[in-house]
């Protein structure tokens, strides 16, 4: 089993977009997947057409168990939903010493016997001590941003943020950015996605192009694959070279090799 959080402090750069495309994708290609919403806006419901829960609140705060407040909502995909009383998973973690240590523990030891194979966490846009407990549970931490001056250097502060835990703790430090709303016409974006290559290399993910139908799929209770699997999004697209460039699959399929150790 693996586990990947999905965070930046800043807001709009497409992460519940990204852990609900990659998670449906996870399931379609037959692994048990589980979505945990770990931001008070419980948007992951949003995207899905279900109505936003205390799951994550009765999981952690009421200390019920995993199976109980997970949500099946598509085959081989569950959803522990969340809402407002989110907030108080943090009020508990700030009380606790040990709260950020005991919501990773639980997260990998009843996930594992529920037996999942991935577990993508979608986290709010800030850093706060939920931030910090997802990264202790995580396998592997993805950083989505836009491709702008601003969103760049929030980057950086969540690598050095990650980089940091993972000197105090056992985990393992490893994270992936990845580039959303690639616009393959303006020239900052590729500008910016230059940049983000020259100073992270291997660890830059291709890029998401800018779709609106990844927008659209949501208002029709529909996950991109079921809406438009062959659109920009989630194929790429072709740059003067004739090669494909990006796209969900594609981070897709480089997530499956790290699953199976390829």
């Amino acid at each position: 089993m693996k586990i990947f959080s999905f965070i930046n402090q800043k807001g709009g750069v497409g992460k519940t977009t990204s852990v609900v495309t990659l998670g449906s994708g996870f399931a379609l290609r037959g692994y048990k997947t589980l979505l945990m919403d770990c931001d008070p806006q419980g948007h992951i419901a949003t995207q899905l057409g279900i109505h936003k829960a205390p799951g994550l609140r009765r999981w952690y705060y009421d200390e019920e168990p995993l199976e109980q407040v997970m949500m099946t909502v598509r085959d081989n995909l569950y959803v522990v939903p969340g809402d407002k009383t989110t907030d108080r998973v943090l009020g508990r973690m700030r009380e606790e010493q040990w709260g950020t240590a005991e919501f990773a523990d639980r997260l990998r030891e009843e996930s594992t016997g529920l037996e999942m194979d991935v577990v993508l966490l979608d986290l709010a846009p800030s850093l706060n001590h939920l931030q910090i407990a997802a990264m202790l549970a995580s396998d592997y931490v993805i950083i989505p941003t836009r491709l702008r001056y601003t969103d760049l250097d929030g980057v950086n502060e969540i690598t050095r943020s990650i980089s940091e835990t993972a000197r105090r703790s056992r985990m393992p430090g490893r994270f992936y950015l990845l580039p959303t709303f690639f616009d393959r016409v303006t020239r900052e974006t590729h500008q910016r996605l230059v940049e983000l290559v020259t100073a992270f290399g291997r660890q830059v993910l291709p890029p998401i192009p800018q779709d609106v139908k990844l927008a659209e799929a949501p208002g029709r209770g529909m996950t991109i694959w079921e809406y438009a699997p062959q659109c920009a999004a989630v194929q790429g697209y072709i740059n003067g070279n004739g090669k494909t460039i990006g796209g969900y699959a594609a981070i897709l399929d480089e997530l499956i090799a790290l699953i199976e150790g390829a």
